[in-house]
């Protein structure tokens, strides 16, 4: 293929990824109007017959829209070589622990708790080791991506006042929707950072 049309085919997934992104919780929320995130984790939607294909098939997408973007931006803004694997090492980790997530119910416990903190944690890791790499050249980018990858460590006090991890986990792929965004525009040069 042509790197245009590889260009336009990773636009147009992207794009249908944010789409879903933004759909996929109404759609939920529209089969299951009494969810609460203070009580239930987002897991939830993957157990209810309504919801659950959607689930399924927006964590499958946004795993691959992570990866993708993820080893996009890793290539084209880090130059050191020894960073680079490690960084695509744990991306690729966290997004085949997002796929595990989507594909094993919630039902099933820690076979599904397990990959979900394994996603959590490795992507989580993979931003913050990103600002740590990128401030090698460029303090002020690298320290946007570092205060990201905190505040998604800090995201999990979140679960001190409420008994369930829902919140947390919504201000976490807030997190990452953002630092995604902002890394995408980034290498559009539709931003500088």
């Amino acid at each position: 293929m042509k790197r245009r049309t590889i260009k336009r085919i990773r636009r147009i997934y992207l794009f249908s990824s944010i789409l879903m992104g933004i759909l996929s919780p109404l759609i939920c929320l529209y089969f299951f109007p009494d969810f609460d995130p203070r009580i239930h984790p987002i897991s939830l939607f993957g157990i209810l017959k309504e919801s659950a294909l959607i689930f399924t098939i927006s964590l499958m997408m946004f795993s691959i829209a992570l990866l993708w973007n993820g080893m996009t931006v890793v290539r084209k803004l880090i130059k050191h070589k020894k960073y680079q694997f490690w960084l695509r090492l744990l991306l690729a980790t966290a997004s085949f622990n997002l796929c595990l997530t989507g594909i094993i119910p919630m039902t099933l416990g820690p076979l599904h708790q397990i990959p979900a903190l394994c996603f959590f944690l490795a992507y989580n890791f993979f931003i913050f080791l990103f600002g740590i790499a990128r401030t090698k050249s460029y303090v002020r980018q690298g320290l946007f991506s570092s205060i990201t990858g905190s505040l998604m460590l800090l995201s999990s006090l979140l679960l001190i006042p409420f008994p369930s991890y829902g919140v947390a986990e919504i201000w976490y792929i807030l997190l990452i929707f953002f630092w995604n965004t902002m890394m995408w525009l980034h290498q559009q040069k539709l931003i500088r950072m």
